[in-house]
């Protein structure tokens, strides 16, 4: 009999992805985006292109978070028109190195830090602003 996961174990998978998506955020992304997000990072500076503001990325989409196309920035299946040659690393490249002898394929383990990383992305989203 398969049983469906408790509303809190979903919650606890959640929290301990966007755990991971924080540190994977913190390794890999902050020195352009910045820690908050705000495309502030250290090296944001030196770059030709102005680093995007990941905090608003659901208010720039109607209010919906675009997972997919999101994971295919990350690991580099989409390049970002009129941003001349792509100054981010294409971090399907370097995401899903085995982390143990045996382990899964790395296609998987790069599939599950990317998503770790959009669920910190998520926790970064602005709220929407009042229609008023």
């Amino acid at each position: 009999v398969h049983h469906q996961p408790t509303r809190d174990l979903r919650d606890a998978w959640a929290e301990a992805r966007s755990e991971l998506g924080k540190q994977e955020y913190e390794s890999n992304c902050v020195a352009c985006h910045g820690a908050t997000g705000r495309g502030d990072g250290y090296f944001a500076q030196y770059l030709k292109m102005p680093v995007p503001d990941l905090t608003t990325i659901q208010q720039r989409n109607g209010g919906v978070f675009p997972a997919d196309r999101m994971i295919e920035i990350i690991d580099g299946r989409q390049a970002l028109k009129g941003h001349g040659p792509r100054q981010m690393p294409i971090w399907g490249r370097w995401l899903g190195e085995p982390i143990a002898p045996g382990a899964e394929a790395a296609d998987e383990v790069a599939r599950g830090e990317i998503l770790a990383i959009l669920e910190h992305l998520k926790t970064l989203q602005r709220p929407q602003p009042d229609a008023h």
